[in-house]
């Protein structure tokens, strides 16, 4: 059932990748803080900038980097949609 959560979500975030033309954004990882974050081999938190427009949104709400990127490309969109971020 994991793993098919999992594929679903890269999925999903493969889809929305396509909302953006890849070299108009610039894909920023950090580590977590604190002892939780000393021992993950992965980069939860993310940081996405769109180049033309300069607007940038973080995300680091969930525990699992993709669905951070989810949420962070959903995000910019609607900000460079309205002008805002």
């Amino acid at each position: 059932m994991k793993r098919d959560s999992q594929e679903f979500k890269m999925r999903l975030y493969e889809q929305i990748k396509r909302l953006f033309p890849e070299d108009e954004i610039e894909l920023l990882v950090a580590r977590a803080a604190g002892p939780a974050g000393s021992g993950q081999p992965f980069d939860p938190a993310v940081r996405i900038v769109h180049k033309p427009t300069g607007k940038s949104v973080e995300c680091n709400d969930f525990p699992s980097q993709v669905e951070n990127r989810i949420i962070a490309t959903l995000e910019l969109r609607i900000a460079c949609d309205k002008g805002t971020a």
